[in-house]
């Protein structure tokens, strides 16, 4: 996370509002989120841009950032006036959260989990930008979603940390968004196609992926916890959040349920740091792995 002081953060602030990239718009910067004219964005990517650089670079550095996402938004890459076949090895299927994104632009984003979305993504070699409707028309969402989904792909670390069945994979900033292809992961991480109580999974922050493959209740009952206070851990200390939620995917649905998180001392079911929310279809599954252990 990012360690400014106040009078740092409102110096930034300062300069996003004062930015010559939105002359003649009103621009609002609020907390962590940006309105400048119809734009909407969160200050991450300008927290990010000034990281550790020296206090006399901020202004240059903060208007090359606004540049970058001015043009994200507005649809400024020329190459995506190119043919599509020179952007499918570019395009990646990517997790954004709902909260601080500009979802007026994205109104073909689908949503794989409460406050989540999938997005499409153009790699460039210094920043990542995301398509808005007008590319995605253009080129055609169906065809983007695949080379988008084959790219992820290739995203994998080879290295991974694991823990009484709790794999927690951490690279770049694409891997999170592998979960969209979670049944090639599993086989690709564990070597077993077969999951048929589906999988506990979260995802923190765009370079973390946790998940465990559900066999048993003593294994699910820990993972539970554990990927619960790995998430919010990650999640805290990230200037790129996604969710400190705990998922469950089941085989073959399209959406991530949320069934657990970490809220500190609060009572929940697992123990007193972890909350759960069970739909009646996870306690039915949960229930099912007790018996087969009994």
């Amino acid at each position: 996370m990012y360690n400014l002081t106040t009078n740092q953060y409102e110096r930034l602030r300062n300069l996003v509002r004062r930015s010559p990239v939105f002359i003649g718009m009103r621009v609002v910067v609020d907390d962590d989120r940006v309105a400048a004219g119809d734009l909407e964005f969160t200050l991450h990517p300008v927290l990010e841009a000034v990281a550790d650089a020296p206090a006399d670079q901020w202004p240059s550095l903060v208007d090359d950032c606004l540049h970058r996402i001015r043009d994200a938004l507005t649809g400024g890459s020329p190459e995506l006036d190119g043919p599509t076949e020179q952007l499918l090895d570019r395009v990646y299927a990517k997790l954004r959260p709902v909260d601080g994104s500009p979802t007026q632009w994205w109104t073909y984003a689908r949503e794989v989990a409460p406050d989540l979305l999938l997005v499409l993504a153009l790699d460039h070699p210094d920043r990542i930008s995301i398509l808005n409707d007008d590319q995605v028309r253009r080129h055609g969402f169906d065809r983007l979603l695949e080379a988008g989904l084959n790219n992820l792909c290739g995203q994998l670390p080879n290295r991974y940390a694991e823990h009484a069945g709790v794999l927690v994979i951490e690279g770049a900033e694409y891997v999170a968004s592998t979960v969209l292809v979670l049944p090639w992961v599993i086989e690709a991480v564990t070597g077993d196609p077969d999951f048929p109580h589906g999988v506990l999974v979260a995802m923190p922050n765009d370079n973390v992926l946790v998940f465990h493959v559900l066999r048993d209740g003593a294994g699910a009952g820990y993972a539970l916890g554990e990927i619960a206070r790995v998430a919010a851990a990650y999640h805290a200390d990230s200037p790129r959040p996604l969710s400190p939620q705990v998922y469950w995917w089941a085989a073959g649905s399209t959406v991530l349920e949320p069934v657990a998180h970490h809220v500190g001392e609060a009572s929940g079911v697992i123990g007193q740091d972890v909350v759960t929310h069970y739909s009646t279809d996870f306690a039915t599954m949960l229930d099912d792995l007790d018996r087969r252990r009994n």
